[in-house]
Order: C-alpha cells, then sequence, then structure tokens
C-alpha cells in the first residue's frame, strides 16, 4: 500500500519538478523577450483563465477519485455518461469566461486573449476526465506524462514565436493546440486504456452526479480563484505592468505548491478509503504528511527571506528589482501553503463535507478584502501580504474542521 503511494508520489512530484521547472525557464524567457507590461497581459490572461478549469470539472474529478476507487467496476458506466455532461459544462464555463471578461471592462483585444486562451478547456476536459479515471485506478504516471508534455509542447512552440517576433494574439494559441494534440492521443489509445468511449445523455444520472459533485466544484472554484486571486485583483486595480512585476515572484509559488500537492492526490484513494474504515491509522498518515510539508516548505523560505535579490538578478533580470519585496514576502507564505494542500483530503472524502463550505467561502472573502484594502494602498506588496494573511486564516479554519472530523 504505502509502496503505491510512494511510486505515485514520485511520479506525480517528479514530473511536477520537471514540468514546473519548464514552464518557469518559459515564463523567464517571456518576462524577458515580452517585457514587464506584455508579461503582465499574458500573466493575466493565463491567470483569468485557469480559474475556470475547475468551472468546467464542476467536481466531477473528485467525484470520480473517490467513486471510482471504491468500485471500479462501474469505470465503463460512469465514462460514457460523464463525456458528454464534461463537454456541456466546458462550453459553460467558456460563456462564463467571456461574460465576466465583459462584466470587468476588459478591452476588446484582452477579450480575444482570453476568448483564444480559453478554447482550451474544451480538448482539457477531454483528456482530464479520462486522466481522473486512470488516477482512480492509482496509475498516476498519465497525469504525470501529461504534465510534461503540455508545458513542453507550449514552451518550445511559443519561444519559437517570440523569437520569430509573433504577435501575443498567435502566441495565445499554442496552449489550446498542445491540449488539441493531447485530446487526440488519448482518443487514439482509449481502447488500450481500457476507457471505452461514447456518449450516453443520461439526465437522471447527471442530475445524482451534479447533486453530488457542486459541493467539491464549490470548493474547487474558490480554490483556484483563491488561489490566482492577488494576481487578478492586482491587474484588475493597478495594471499590466504591477502585474508583471508581482507575477514574477508569484510564479515560484505557483511551481512550488504543486510538490505538496502530488503527495495530496496520491493519497487521495487511500484517504477515501481509510476515512470509511480506520479513522485512528487515516490521522497518523496526515500528520506525517503534514510535518513532511512543513519540513520541505523551510528551505525554500529561507532563499525567498534572505536572498531575493540574487533570485530576481539570476532569473528575471534587473527590470524586476522592483519585485524583491514580494518576494521576501510571499518566502513567508510556503510554510502555510505546503501544509494546506493537504487538508482537503480529508475534508472532501468526509460525509461533513458540505458543512465546510461556509468556511471555504469565509476564507476566499477574507483574501478578497486584505487585496481589496492592501492593494490599492501597498500596490505589489499589499497583494503579497494579502496572500500570507489568506493561508494564515486558512491553514487554521482547515486543520480545525479535518481534527473535528478525525475526532468522531
Amino acid at each position: 500500500m504505502f509502496g503505491k503511494i510512494v511510486k505515485n508520489t514520485f511520479w506525480l512530484s517528479t514530473s511536477q519538478i520537471i514540468a514546473r521547472g519548464l514552464g518557469f525557464f518559459y515564463f523567464i524567457f517571456l518576462a524577458r523577450f515580452l517585457g514587464v507590461a506584455d508579461f503582465g497581459i499574458y500573466s493575466f490572461t493565463i491567470a483569468f483563465v485557469y480559474n475556470f478549469i475547475p468551472v468546467a470539472d464542476f467536481g466531477i474529478e473528485r467525484l470520480v477519485l473517490r467513486d471510482i476507487s471504491r468500485e471500479p467496476e462501474k469505470t465503463t458506466y460512469f465514462l460514457k455518461r460523464l463525456l458528454p455532461l464534461r463537454m456541456i459544462l466546458a462550453a459553460i464555463a467558456y460563456f462564463l469566461l467571456v461574460i465576466l471578461a465583459l462584466v470587468f471592462g476588459q478591452t476588446g483585444k484582452q477579450i480575444l486573449y482570453l476568448a483564444i486562451f480559453g478554447l482550451a478547456l474544451f480538448p482539457y476536459s477531454f483528456s482530464f476526465l479520462l486522466i481522473s479515471f486512470l488516477n482512480s485506478r492509482e496509475e498516476m504516471k498519465f497525469l504525470a506524462a501529461s504534465n510534461i508534455f503540455l508545458i513542453l509542447f507550449t514552451g518550445v512552440t511559443g519561444a519559437l514565436l517570440v523569437i520569430l517576433k509573433f504577435p501575443l494574439t498567435i502566441l495565445f494559441f499554442v496552449y489550446p493546440l498542445a491540449n488539441f494534440l493531447l485530446a487526440g492521443w488519448f482518443w487514439l489509445n482509449s481502447k488500450e486504456l481500457n476507457l471505452p468511449l461514447g456518449g450516453v445523455i443520461d439526465l437522471v444520472f447527471w442530475k445524482k452526479c451534479l447533486s453530488q459533485s457542486w459541493a467539491f466544484a464549490t470548493i474547487l472554484i474558490l480554490a483556484v480563484f483563491y488561489l490566482r486571486l492577488s494576481v487578478v485583483m492586482l491587474n484588475l486595480i493597478k495594471g499590466s505592468v504591477a502585474t508583471g512585476l508581482y507575477n514574477s515572484a508569484f510564479k515560484f509559488v505557483e511551481a512550488t505548491i504543486l510538490i505538496p500537492q502530488s503527495l495530496t492526490l496520491a493519497l487521495f484513494p487511500l484517504s477515501s478509503k481509510l476515512i470509511i474504515s480506520d479513522k485512528a491509522k487515516l490521522k497518523k498518515i496526515y500528520l506525517k504528511a503534514l510535518l513532511i510539508l512543513v519540513l520541505l516548505s523551510v528551505p525554500l523560505m529561507f532563499v525567498f527571506l534572505f536572498a531575493p535579490q540574487l533570485l530576481v538578478k539570476t532569473t528575471y533580470g534587473s527590470n524586476y528589482l522592483g519585485a524583491v519585496p514580494v518576494f521576501m514576502i510571499l518566502g513567508l507564505s510556503f510554510v502555510f501553503f505546503f501544509p494546506n494542500a493537504l487538508a482537503g483530503n480529508i475534508i472532501q472524502n468526509s460525509d461533513k463535507f458540505k458543512r465546510f463550505l461556509p468556511w471555504a467561502v469565509a476564507n476566499f472573502l477574507v483574501a478578497l478584502i486584505l487585496c481589496l484594502i492592501l492593494i490599492p494602498r501597498y500596490s505589489i506588496v499589499g497583494a503579497a501580504w494579502a496572500v500570507v494573511g489568506g493561508e494564515i486564516f486558512g491553514l487554521i479554519i482547515n486543520n480545525w474542521f479535518v481534527f473535528r472530523i478525525l475526532k468522531e
């Protein structure tokens, strides 16, 4: 059992290190070649669209992980009914993306960028639905390989387009194209993966799934919006230049927190089983994982606190030295971000899950209020402190709820 957890964590962590490493170097390249303003536009577009990935999923991934890990014989039944539902949800997410951009008063050019990049929602939804079934079998190498392929294709193709001086409009097509290619591979290999494709319109099944998944969806949507809230709010309040500076630091956070998320995903199927059969054992595993994540966060925190200027000059160059204070403040967030990633395993597998929703909303609102108060006054520094404040509040309420569940 633990051997498989270690193996899956290795696959996911290694892929995330490679993917985030490639993605990070790609972003450094873009930051240097696009300039602060255009890099800010690119950063905002990505942050805005990524918020709608959980809208397109609507909690279905977690539903599959929970139910198919318990009853794998239902794979074909679930897959053929969830596939058309997932495509409908992707279309709804895409529509909401464009509408929200209009509500926020974005320019026609920015809406065009969002509409192009947002096309990735459709193939992404297809591929990662299949991947969720593979994850439920604890075959996580496919997720690992997909992560690497997406960033490798996007990075190499995008860098070539930038060197050839193609406009941003063309650059935003690259990520959707990568996702269409990945979806094509899964389509051609679905039988070999024992994932028979097909489409069954089953309104009763859809209603039942959505009645269960909406709570997962709410948590995931809030979590994803929460993660990139400071980037989006900074762009809306202070503009693309401030966003470019701030996101040069925040990209480090996004890259590194996927390591604890890998451990969290690897533990999810086991958590789903133990929360029913042996909460005492689950508590021991949770505490050990929590300690490991805290210890992993400390070296990163010290690097950000004590060598920010060297970090900025080495990676982004002197044009981004204005982001040094942000690096120092966000360094503090690592010790909260890492252990915070683990609580969702217990909460989402619990039958008390829906009771956590008000607290998830409260966490999001705390971060939003901090952004609205601190960004207008302190700009990029205010955005960084808003992240730290939101993480401290989240760590407290998440673990309070987790230990309530494990006590029962």
